[in-house]
């Protein structure tokens, strides 16, 4: 299989066709964005990637997520879903759901050319009801599918995983080289210096029928046909927040009804090239506020 590689002229086209649907003058050209996550003993990656789903041009963010301080950092820049108990819950996904069916209603009803996109995942895992949610998630696509899904880790991995992800009508994974581990068919985990071969990813793609993204170096991204890799970034990236912040950039860009394999290119060349601003800006003290101020400034030049 080829693998395409996406440089600065590829990403920059895709910025520009994201940024024209969403500057059409209409609440909702850029699409919303539903994160749903978090848990008492991860509560802040939920609230940082719906931020970073408005920095990459998502007009508006619903996080259902555990009550949490992180959620004053977000409250501004996003709608918080009330949550009754101290995690998720079944009856927290049946308000998201709801929630979501309405917006995606009034985008319609307003003629908006953005699309409704749930992200599932950051911060989930550390939830001793995560299976829960994600019967209940899986229950509520059966009824509705019309938004698009992107799910961020490996749901657990193994088996269960990968018929959840499937379950759940996934168009977009996004996985560290661990979680890729974790969801592959029969393979062992790899070691510190080993890479994830793209025939691998390919065969993960197509058992889950969702377009997978491995973070590294470099990014590899495939649908199971094609293949895809992305140069740009930094080790400096293999920290915490960083992949929640990756996860919303992908799914703001899917909301601007980017195909979903070159939303994640784009996301993770947005990504890649703030990490690396940031090592030379910051040094390697920089924190995830730093991380989503970047992305926004790599993706105004490319837009310049």
């Amino acid at each position: 299989m080829d693998v395409v590689t996406v440089d600065g002229g590829a990403a920059r086209r895709a910025a520009q066709r994201a940024a024209t649907v969403a500057a059409g003058g209409v609440k909702g050209d850029g699409g919303l964005v539903v994160v749903v996550g978090g848990s008492h003993a991860y509560a802040a990656p939920p609230f940082i990637a719906g931020l970073a789903a408005r920095r990459a041009g998502a007009h508006g963010v619903r996080i259902a997520a555990p009550p949490a301080r992180a959620a004053q950092h977000a409250v501004l820049e996003a709608h918080l879903v009330e949550m009754p108990g101290p995690e998720l819950d079944a009856a927290s996904i049946r308000t998201v759901a709801e929630a979501s069916r309405r917006m995606s209603e009034r985008l319609v009803a307003d003629g908006a050319r953005g699309r409704v996109v749930w992200l599932v995942g950051p911060g989930l895992g550390g939830s001793p009801q995560a299976g829960q949610v994600l019967d209940a998630l899986i229950e509520a696509r059966e009824r509705d599918r019309s938004a698009a899904l992107v799910v961020d880790g490996s749901l657990g991995g193994g088996p269960i995983a990968r018929r959840r992800i499937r379950a759940l009508g996934a168009d977009l994974v996004l996985l560290n080289r661990h979680e890729a581990n974790a969801l592959l068919p029969g393979e062992a985990p790899a070691g510190r210096q080993e890479a994830i071969e793209v025939p691998a990813l390919s065969t993960l793609a197509q058992k889950i029928s969702a377009v997978v993204v491995t973070k590294g170096d470099p990014d590899k991204i495939t649908d199971g046909c094609r293949a895809w890799q992305v140069p740009a970034g930094h080790p400096g990236l293999a920290r915490h927040g960083s992949g929640d912040v990756l996860a919303g950039v992908a799914a703001g860009l899917l909301a601007q009804t980017l195909p979903t394999p070159e939303a994640a290119a784009l996301a993770c060349h947005l990504v890649g090239t703030a990490g690396t601003a940031l090592a030379t800006d910051v040094g390697p003290g920089w924190l995830s506020q730093h991380l989503l101020d970047a992305v926004g400034t790599a993706l105004r030049d490319l837009l310049a």
